[in-house]
């Protein structure tokens, strides 16, 4: 064999090897990607309920002085 097939043969046995190592650390970190999204959406799902029954409750605060406004209002037209 000619040194320059020696050195595209041992070049690309050495690209392929990286290329096939760095696949496998991707898909590593894909796969932990998914494990903290998951953990994530646990996290912003236990929090979303309480701040949505807060939201509620402002909400049926407000318009239960409101109801109360429109009854002192009416009293004083009268």
């Amino acid at each position: 064999m000619d040194i320059v097939q020696i050195v595209i043969i041992i070049s690309l046995l050495s690209v392929s090897t990286i290329i096939v190592i760095s696949g496998i650390y991707l898909i590593g970190l894909i796969k932990e990607i998914k494990v903290i999204t998951t953990k994530a959406n646990t996290v912003v799902d236990s929090i979303a309920r309480p701040v949505s029954s807060i939201s509620d409750f402002i909400i049926g605060f407000k318009n239960g002085l409101k109801v109360f406004n429109t009854f002192f209002k009416d009293k004083k037209n009268e």
